[in-house]
């Protein structure tokens, strides 16, 4: 278990890219497996086909605003030959929600796939649309292009590693700086930091007699579970590190430090 910074991504558009929502979704899954423990970032990932659920008492669009946009950090917006339905007040339900969330101050990355298409299978009307926002937005929004599915996968990983660097940097890495609040520490935990301040090492060597555990010989197999408990918490929460494969010492990490600074003797 980590503690860690959720952003709802919200995935906008229209139904003729569902491979493409595939990507962002795989895309913003492989990247919380690969670095959310490591950033203490998690990517949500929101949109129409996973997080809406039936309601009444407004429209269809209303309510998908509700349910999903205005939860949303960030949208990634994609689109190839559609624009969308109409909405009471935009040309289609993806430009509402991308205009409403920019117009809110947050950051949206769009899309656009030059795909070929059969032409049978394109609604020239619908197509149309698609090209006059694209030029309506062409002074005001910076966009990207692709024109295969592999560019566009390529273009997500290279764009979510770039949006977590941004992010990263907006805060500090410690937790407590970014939530406003100091964490919440057992007695344990303080203990471990306490020795951990003193000495800079941790030892915790399991042996035949009991555990050696700052300088003292532990027997009590609970007193043992416990402090084994509060080491892979101290661990998880990026305050200390092993430094042996056996896991029998630990140094403090400089996010480590700095809580030490804020314990009293």
């Amino acid at each position: 278990m980590f503690q860690a910074n959720c952003f709802n991504v919200m995935i906008v558009s229209p139904s003729d890219v569902q491979e493409e929502r595939n990507i962002i979704k795989e895309s913003l899954y492989r990247w919380n497996e690969l670095n959310s423990r490591f950033h203490k970032i998690v990517f949500s990932v929101l949109g129409y086909d996973i997080n809406a659920c039936p309601d009444s008492g407004k429209t269809a669009q209303e309510i998908l605003n509700h349910q999903l946009l205005e939860q949303a950090d960030i949208v990634i917006a994609v689109f190839w030959t559609k624009l969308g339905s109409p909405t009471s007040e935009y040309s289609s339900g993806s430009v509402e929600e991308i205009s409403k969330h920019m117009a809110a101050g947050k950051k949206a990355l769009i899309y656009f796939s030059n795909q070929s298409i059969d032409p049978r299978n394109l609604n020239t009307e619908q197509y149309a649309k698609l090209k006059e926002y694209k030029a309506k937005i062409q002074g005001s929004v910076f966009y990207n292009e692709f024109s295969s599915k592999e560019e566009f996968y390529q273009l997500i990983q290279n764009h979510l590693q770039i949006l977590a660097n941004e992010i990263i940097n907006s805060f500090s890495f410690n937790f407590e700086t970014i939530t406003d609040r100091k964490p919440a520490f057992t007695e344990i935990e303080i203990e471990i930091l306490k020795i951990m301040k003193e000495r800079k090492q941790l030892h915790f060597i399991k042996m035949l007699g009991g555990t050696s555990f700052g300088g003292h010989l532990i027997k009590d197999a609970r007193k043992i579970a416990e402090i084994e408990e509060a080491i892979d918490s101290l661990e998880d929460k990026g305050y200390i590190k092993a430094t042996s494969y056996k896991r029998e010492l630990f140094d403090l990490t400089a996010s480590g430090f700095r809580i030490c600074d804020q314990i009293g003797d």
